[in-house]
């Protein structure tokens, strides 16, 4: 199968493009939000660049959509509508930034030829997906293999960039944790964490 896909968040990426299909990252000169291309990142040969340009003559199964402005960005690049003469699903990232949780409509909310993927479940239940088909598909990473010992008694929290996205990532949570356990964060930009979030620095 081809997927059309951006490059917009490497760390799910990493582990998406190990699947058993053929993935089509658009590239442009730039290589900005909208070119990134691979990004420098290892990925396997089963991913390939694609200048915008050549996209119409690319035979495209389905189209993993991130950002509502793709589905006009599709359509101009390969002449396709998203849903309707293209497969498509919607992968949600994020929470809703609006912070009106009873009314956080998802952009997609109206749409029922292209079905909401979310990463959590939490995603899932605070978004407003209207009469759009719902599933959740976990963020994944690269199976490393057994490396869990029991060994540590430590909570382990794994946060991208805690200090900065704080509500929108559960960061507010993290000192009551601290009254229960010792806990470790991982992520990009984790040694930010402790002091801002009032815990010891050895949290």
């Amino acid at each position: 199968m081809k997927i059309l896909i951006w490059h917009v968040h490497g760390g799910w990426m990493d582990s998406f493009v190990h699947g058993p299909h053929e993935y089509l990252v658009p590239v442009n000169a730039q290589r900005d939000a909208w070119g990134l291309g691979t990004g420098g990142r290892d990925w396997p040969a089963s991913v390939r660049e694609v200048s915008q340009e050549q996209l119409a003559e690319e035979h495209i199964d389905v189209v993993v959509l991130q950002r509502p402005e793709e589905l006009a960005e599709v359509h101009r690049l390969t002449g396709r509508v998203p849903g309707s003469e293209l497969p498509a699903v919607f992968l949600e990232h994020n929470t809703p930034k609006s912070g009106n949780v009873p009314n956080s409509v998802h952009p997609l909310a109206e749409r029922s030829d292209i079905p909401i993927v979310h990463v959590t479940h939490f995603n899932r239940l605070f978004w407003d997906c209207g009469r759009a088909r719902t599933l959740v598909i976990e963020h994944g990473i690269v199976d490393p293999g057994y490396q869990y010992t029991g060994t540590n008694p430590t909570l382990g929290v794994a946060i991208n960039e805690p200090v900065r996205r704080w509500r929108v990532t559960g960061t507010d949570l993290l000192p009551g944790f601290a009254q229960i356990a010792r806990w470790r964060c991982t992520g990009s930009a984790p040694r930010s964490c402790p002091r801002p979030c009032g815990c010891p620095r050895g949290s």
